[in-house]
């Protein structure tokens, strides 16, 4: 199937903008992706099913939690709804879309170059929901702050949530909370997760997964 106009404009803004910067395009998506091993920028130009143009979300997601599919678990919409009324209106609109995503690939990178910054960012978030605290646990943990760690993960197993996913995680915490005893055995046991979830999105196999 051929691709819309205003796609084919966002499609090609992002080759000339982010391909440079060493992002891909997630199969025929409007979704380009920043590997980073253990984490992932998302840029999104996220449709309307009101009308033809593209937000613009970007944000990271944590691969040490399995699943199937692309999400965002920092940040998100950075540009709101450009609307498309004809190629020569539209085309400078997904230029803009598209270097305002190379701005914020580029802050991404510039908060974690590392699973330590990663750790001192997200435990200094001022609000803290039950994924905040589950994503700072692990990257606490990562980073060798133990006792930071064990704090947010006893966040997460005290939820009152007894929804069944909300559950899964919580037993999670409680054994990421047990296996920080022993820290090698944690980030091998984090490093194995975080290639399965590449596995499962079909991500590129990599030699290493940068948790040093």
């Amino acid at each position: 199937m051929a691709q819309p106009p205003h796609s084919k404009l966002l499609t090609a803004a992002a080759r000339r903008i982010l391909h440079p910067l060493g992002l891909f395009q997630r199969g025929r998506s409007r979704t380009w992706l920043d590997d980073h091993g253990w984490w992932l920028g998302v840029v999104e130009f996220q449709p309307s099913g009101w009308d033809k143009g593209s937000y613009l979300n970007v944000g990271a997601m944590w691969l040490w939690f399995e699943k199937d599919y692309f999400s965002i678990n920092h940040g998100y919409r950075v540009e709101n709804f450009a609307t498309f009324q004809d190629e020569t209106q539209f085309a400078p609109l997904a230029e803009n879309l598209a270097i305002r995503a190379a701005e914020e690939v580029a802050r991404l990178r510039s908060l974690f170059p590392s699973v330590h910054s990663a750790a001192r960012q997200l435990a200094a978030k001022p609000l803290m929901g039950f994924w905040d605290c589950f994503h700072a646990g692990v990257a606490c943990g990562l980073s060798g702050d133990t006792a930071q760690a064990g704090r947010f993960f006893d966040k997460v197993a005290g939820t009152d949530d007894k929804q069944d996913w909300v559950q899964v995680v919580v037993s999670l915490a409680r054994e990421y909370s047990r296996a920080l005893t022993d820290l090698p055995a944690f980030r091998r046991r984090i490093e194995g997760v975080i290639r399965r979830a590449r596995e499962m999105l079909r991500l590129p196999q990599i030699a290493a997964v940068g948790l040093e």
